[in-house]
């Protein structure tokens, strides 16, 4: 965990201290009858007392567990019993244990909360295990009703409890062991614990062990694997010490284990699925990752880190104005204060500049709320669009370039200019003319002249359908327009309604000759470039 993130859980669970003491002091005062007698400054420090051990344990200091089995010990003292005390301690391990989802609920580091979880169940497991202890020597210093109190209160929790004789023989064995390895009391009683319960590989080893325990060597903490009668398979976190007569001398190992089966489960379910949630999230091309309120970066995933050129997870715990240039700063800042502010997704496209250039990326900003609905942090995911908008840029020029050479085609389609013979072109007109096709015919007309040193154009409109003023009046136009240019024009295919209006509207004709077909329009033309062409005789 980064220095920001310990900070931050430590600030979590001392901001939770209060509220858990004042509910494990309500606990405590219902569950244990004694405390009844005490005044509520009392049941409050001894609650205060518990919270704070149990803190500083989840926080890591393990000599804090200590206090906690004395804070178990000191209801005792006070004269309360011990399932009533364990009643007590399993409440208050279950609202530290709310706590502790609440804190992954808000996006706390999973690695820390299946820490936190392992110490919470070890150091209650440990006071409880004291409890028994204690009740175990106070049983065997104290005859009278003691065995019956003793599996009396050993009944009440929900911890295997399990006494051991120095011949490996069971003398005790309560009913949560009874549920895990599917064996009565009646049953088990007098049985060997070794050749019952441990393969016989093992068995040296195991005895060994007691014999550790029965020296003074306990054991804290250790996880095994245990068989039930119906072959179910569990698994037992063990506390084993040993249990001393009146005199002070070892008689028995006393084994409490919680069964950890399901919590164990759990978490191995959760680590394979938060272990397959980072593989995606590592390995999806994509860039990802989670700002918290402050603007800290919490998470990053490979595509981030490799498109800014940074060390795997080196952004964690730093500030946009520790990677970016302020102009980039600024606009993230102002997206991410438009999803704090609305509490929707925002649709993005930025451009960031990375190792390799600036770079595009097209994405969504959305916020992230915890199990109360507060929002705590902001989300964003995007794909880099660089190429694709490039590509697009190309496409979109090729376009207009397209565009233009098909304009520029279909220009030279509508004004065809073809040099039939040296000094004599031929523009064929078919279709409707309007005034911007006739400003082309005027202008490729003209072009043609000059680049083909025409003495001679024929416009042929027979395949023009409709001669209008408009029509006339530009061809017109054209031809004087050659004839400055020392070019005869000559119009051929001239229907009689095209006559009829070329009269009608008085129209200059002087400068145009007409003809009424493209074959004498040609002739007329190849014969005038003859003449013109034929050198003249010497004079005599």
């Amino acid at each position: 965990m980064s220095d920001q993130g310990a900070t931050t859980y430590r600030a979590f669970l001392e901001s939770q201290a209060r509220d858990l003491a004042l509910v494990i002091a309500g606990d405590a005062t219902t569950e244990v009858a004694c405390l009844g007698k005490a005044t509520t400054a009392e049941v409050a420090a001894w609650s205060e007392a518990l919270v704070g051990a149990t803190i500083d344990t989840l926080l890591g200091d393990d000599a804090a567990a200590e206090r906690v089995s004395a804070a178990a010990l000191g209801l005792g003292r006070r004269g309360a019993p011990a399932d009533e005390v364990h009643r007590t301690l399993s409440k208050a391990r279950r609202h530290f244990q709310r706590v502790l989802r609440a804190w992954s609920a808000s996006g706390g580091d999973a690695t820390t909360h299946a820490d936190a979880l392992d110490r919470l169940l070890a150091v209650f497991d440990e006071a409880a295990y004291a409890l028994v202890r204690c009740a175990a020597s106070a049983t065997a210093a104290v005859r009278c009703d003691g065995d019956a109190r003793f599996r009396s209160l050993i009944n009440a929790f929900k911890s295997v409890v399990v006494l051991i004789g120095e011949d490996d023989t069971i003398l005790e064995w309560n009913t949560e062991a009874e549920r895990v390895y599917g064996w009565s009391r009646d049953e088990i009683l007098g049985k060997n614990y070794l050749e019952l319960f441990v393969l016989p590989e093992a068995r040296p080893r195991v005895a060994a062990d007691m014999r550790k325990v029965l020296a003074g060597e306990e054991t804290r903490g250790f996880e095994n694997p245990v068989a039930s009668r119906d072959g179910a398979v569990h698994i037992l976190q063990w506390n084993v010490g040993r249990l001393l007569d009146g005199e002070g001398r070892p008689t028995a190992v006393v084994a409490s284990g919680y069964d950890i089966t399901e919590q164990k489960r759990d978490r191995e379910a959760r680590e394979r699925s938060e272990a397959m949630l980072h593989a995606v999230i590592s390995n999806a091309p994509i860039f990802l990752f989670v700002k918290d309120i402050e603007g800290r970066y919490t998470l990053t995933n490979r595509g981030f880190d490799e498109g800014l050129g940074l060390e795997p997870g080196s952004a964690v715990g730093k500030l946009d104005t520790d990677l970016f240039p302020p102009h980039v700063v600024a606009r993230n800042r102002a997206d991410d204060r438009r999803v704090f502010d609305g509490g929707v997704p925002v649709q993005l496209e930025v451009e960031i500049p990375t190792k390799i250039g600036p770079r595009i990326f097209l994405g969504s900003k959305f916020p992230l709320f915890d199990a109360r609905g507060k929002l705590y942090a902001v989300c964003a995911i995007g794909s880099d669009v660089t190429d694709l908008r490039r590509a697009e840029a190309e496409q979109a020029t090729f376009h207009d370039r397209l565009i233009d050479a098909q304009r520029e085609t279909l220009r030279e389609l509508s004004t065809p200019l073809l040099p039939i013979a040296p000094g004599v072109v031929l523009m064929p007109l078919v279709g409707a003319i309007d005034e911007s096709r006739a400003a082309l015919v005027l202008e490729a007309l003209l072009q043609g002249v000059v680049a083909h040193r025409a003495e001679v154009a024929i416009l042929d409109i027979t395949g023009v359908r409709t001669v209008d003023t408009g029509v006339a009046l530009g061809l017109v136009q054209a031809a004087q327009a050659a004839g400055l240019l020392g070019a005869e024009v000559v119009l051929t295919g001239v229907r009689p309604a095209a006559a009829r209006t070329l009269v009608d509207i008085g129209i200059d004709m002087r400068g145009i000759k007409t003809v009424s077909s493209l074959e004498q329009g040609v002739a007329h033309a190849i014969g005038r470039s003859s003449r013109r062409a034929r050198p003249k005789a010497p004079a005599r």
